[in-house]
Parts: C-alpha cells; sequence; structure tokens
C-alpha cells in the first residue's frame, strides 16, 4: 500500500512540475508580439481552469486522508491576509465590471478603501490578528468563486472544525491543509508570475485589498498595466 501511495505522490508530482512550466509558456506566448488585455485575461482564466484540473489530477493520484471538507457558507480561511499577481487582480475587476450591479460595485469600492485604510502596511501576523473577512465575501461564501485567486485555490482543509478552531484563535491554531492541493495551485501560480517574469515584468506580489481597489478604480487599468505602468507599486509585496 506504501508503495502505491509513494507511485501516487510521484506521479501528482511529476503533473505538477510539468504544469508549471507549461503555464511559465502559457504566459510568456500570451504577453509575445502586441500585447492585448483580451489575451492577458484569456491566459488567466486558462490558468485558472488549469489549477482546477490539476488539483483533481493530483488528488486523485495521491487522495487526500479524508474528503474535502471546505465548501458554501465556510468562511474560516477568509481573514488572512492574500497576495496575488496583477493578472488575477485584473480578471478579477474585469468579471465584477462584467457581473456586478453598479450600486453593488460602488459599494464594493467604498469597502476596498476603508479596508486598505485599516490594513494598509500591515504583515500577515497583524493581518490574522485582526480577522477582517475578505471583501469578497457574500453571505459567507465567496462572491468571486469563478475567478478567485490561485492562492485562494491552494486552500483546501479535511477538517472544518479545525478551521473553526483556527478562526477563533485569530489563526493562532493550524488549519490540516491538502499538501497536494497547495503544491499544484502554487505551482500553477508560479509559472504564471515566472512567465510575467520571461516576458520583461518586474516581480510582483500585489496585496489583493489594495490592489484591486487600484484596479476598480483606475480607468484602462489593463491597458496600463502591460504598457509598463507601475500600477500596482502602491500595493506591492516586493
Amino acid at each position: 500500500m506504501t508503495q502505491i501511495s509513494d507511485s501516487g505522490r510521484q506521479r501528482a508530482d511529476a503533473a505538477i512540475g510539468r504544469n508549471a512550466e507549461a503555464q511559465r509558456k502559457a504566459t510568456a506566448k500570451a504577453l509575445a508580439g502586441r500585447r492585448s488585455e483580451k489575451r492577458l485575461l484569456a491566459m488567466m482564466a486558462a490558468a485558472l481552469a488549469r489549477v482546477e484540473k490539476l488539483v483533481a489530477e493530483a488528488n486523485k493520484l495521491s487522495p487526500p486522508p479524508r474528503p474535502i471538507a471546505c465548501g458554501p457558507g465556510c468562511p474560516f480561511c477568509c481573514h488572512v491576509r492574500l497576495t496575488v499577481s496583477p493578472p488575477e487582480l485584473l480578471l478579477v475587476a474585469d468579471h465584477l465590471r462584467r457581473t456586478w450591479p453598479a450600486e453593488c460595485l460602488d459599494a464594493l469600492k467604498v469597502k476596498l478603501a476603508n479596508l486598505d485604510h485599516l490594513t494598509r502596511g500591515r504583515d500577515a501576523e497583524a493581518r490574522e490578528a485582526m480577522r477582517l473577512p475578505c471583501p469578497m465575501l457574500v453571505d459567507n461564501s465567496c462572491g468571486i468563486h469563478e475567478v478567485r485567486p490561485t492562492s485562494c485555490r491552494a486552500v483546501a482543509s479535511v477538517d472544518v472544525v479545525a478551521c473553526r478552531q483556527s478562526y477563533d484563535s485569530r489563526m493562532a491554531e493550524p488549519v490540516p491543509q491538502v499538501t497536494l492541493q497547495l503544491n499544484a495551485a502554487n505551482g500553477v501560480g508560479y509559472g504564471v508570475i515566472t512567465g510575467l517574469i520571461d516576458s520583461g515584468f518586474p516581480m510582483e506580489n500585489i496585496e489583493f485589498i489594495a490592489g484591486l481597489r487600484i484596479a476598480l478604480d483606475t480607468e484602462n487599468a489593463a491597458r496600463r498595466w502591460l504598457d509598463g505602468e507601475g500600477l500596482f507599486a502602491p500595493a506591492s509585496d516586493a
């Protein structure tokens, strides 16, 4: 049984490595030649689809010890500091503009401004102690589940009781995560970042709240970022 488990884990690790490199090439290809907002957003949407497919493959090759307990109405992990890449932010902003009513979008901008005022410059430990909810939570579920960032997709727990205890302790108690899901999502995210670097973009790790505020408040944000403007520098974690 151990040999079978080890074999499955090795195959899953190999699949993660292949997908990370494939995403690196896909990102660079999308940014080759004349750079367009459409190609950028399509690349990021495809990367998120790659995460979902890879997570399913990895968990099938090497199943977690218990079924994954995550689901709608389970927001305990959505109270921590989140960092993302610029394409992820721009995809979220595009999704919000296309799918959210104007009054909801206006209310979100106010919420982002208030949260940014509270959280700007605070590290992960301080943010965990504050236990502020992600601004995208709607009725305790993710309001952008379809386009949620790779870091969000990386988190999976097999014990909802432990998640609640972690939340109650302001994240002092650990949450038992599914390691292969974490590695799979982060592997694709790494492919996005390295593909950006290969294409001449700087390394940018953007705090989600501050970055989304910029993306929503800036006209033609994707075009300006593609043209090399340091749009997200105020929110950069680099």
